[in-house]
């Protein structure tokens, strides 16, 4: 039954895969904003160019021949100029056969290409990566798909009331968006049950921990060596915005140990029904050990991963080391430690919740 089960889903999701690219991709006429087929794509000119720092690019101009494929314009041919880098830091090289979204420049009275029209690729890859979920995890895949829609919705409105409030209360809005969040996820993703119950306790207690450890320690350290207008767009107030997102961050981190934990020590309980608390603790805290390191490792990784680009370009543009990381990865550092701290914390206090709530069966 399992077996055809899956076949069934695998069908499905093949099909509705192929359904929802070709409907996104002949979906120009849903769009407002004028879209064209590249039909042409000429190279005018090609030019080196060098900087003070001896960072080399190469800009490129480019004749784009297009056709309408909405509005008023629809089947109308246009030819349009682009100028992109090679590195395409800051700009789009375009191919034949895109489809490219215009905008109307309404002082200078003419056309100018915007950005391609992603929704093909980005409802492609959705679409597919909920396939593979439900093809793996057939229920519980199902469960985790409607946790992401159902904290999405959750996050969207989180964001509505914080502007409705000016951003005043931000940490306190993000720290009943945490407590929500967690509950919503836990519950659909593994039922109401005692191991919920242990998941979503050490998860909260293990989150807040370590957000009010991390907070004294900022408050008496005076916040020093961290530079919050780093921060992208100079979001104000800084330090909200910063506290806000270690809420976040730690609670992605804490959650997936947390649940790891709880249901390792509830099936050693299935398999060993004579188990004792203090062993379940013990199985616990040895479990967790195993756990933490390559959890801070991704972490870790994640922020690298992140800056790795910026960090290049500070480099390449004469900056010290020094002062390339104190400008890049103070913030994101910060919060991998924090986020460790909350990780270290979870092993007990999952360890000691479990011992007490896990149901063990007596022989």
């Amino acid at each position: 039954m399992v077996k055809h089960k899956r076949l069934w889903i695998g069908l499905i999701g093949s099909v509705i895969c192929v359904l929802g690219v070709l409907g996104t991709y002949f979906d120009a006429g849903l769009y407002q904003q004028p879209i064209i087929r590249v039909t042409r794509v000429q190279t005018i000119s090609r030019e080196k160019q060098t900087d003070e720092y001896q960072n080399e690019d190469t800009e490129v101009v480019q004749r784009v021949t297009g056709q309408f494929l909405n509005t008023k314009q629809k089947g109308q041919v246009i030819t349009l100029r682009n100028t992109y880098t090679a590195s395409q830091a800051m700009s789009t090289r375009y191919y034949k056969g895109q489809q490219v979204l215009l905008h109307r420049d309404q002082y200078l009275k003419k056309w100018t290409l915007n950005e391609p029209k992603r929704d093909t690729i980005i409802v492609g890859l959705t679409l597919l990566t909920f396939s593979f979920l439900l093809l793996m995890m057939l229920k519980r895949g199902l469960m985790t798909l409607i946790s992401v829609l159902v904290n999405l919705v959750a996050f969207v409105l989180t964001l509505h009331l914080n502007a409705m409030t000016g951003g005043r209360w931000l940490l306190p809005i993000m720290c009943g968006l945490a407590v929500v969040l967690t509950g919503l996820t836990l519950l659909l993703v593994l039922g109401p049950n005692r191991q919920m119950l242990v998941s979503y306790g050490a998860t909260i207690g293990a989150t807040f921990l370590a957000l009010f450890l991390s907070m004294a320690v900022l408050k008496l350290t005076g916040d020093q060596g961290l530079h919050y207008e780093t921060m992208a767009y100079e979001l104000q107030p800084y330090k909200t915005v910063f506290l806000a997102e270690v809420v976040l961050g730690i609670l992605g981190a804490v959650m997936d140990e947390t649940t790891d934990i709880s249901s390792s020590l509830q099936q050693l309980a299935i398999e060993r029904p004579n188990v004792t608390k203090t062993e379940l603790f013990k199985s616990g805290l040895a479990i967790g050990r195993e756990i933490i390191g390559p959890l801070v490792n991704v972490l870790f990784f994640l922020v690298m991963a992140d800056a790795f680009p910026i960090i290049l370009l500070y480099l390449r543009n004469g900056n010290t080391i020094a002062y390339t990381l104190s400008r890049t990865v103070t913030l994101s550092f910060t919060q991998t430690v924090i986020s460790a701290i909350g990780i270290t914390l979870a092993v007990p206090v999952t360890s000691l919740l479990a011992s007490q709530l896990v149901r063990v069966r007596r022989l």
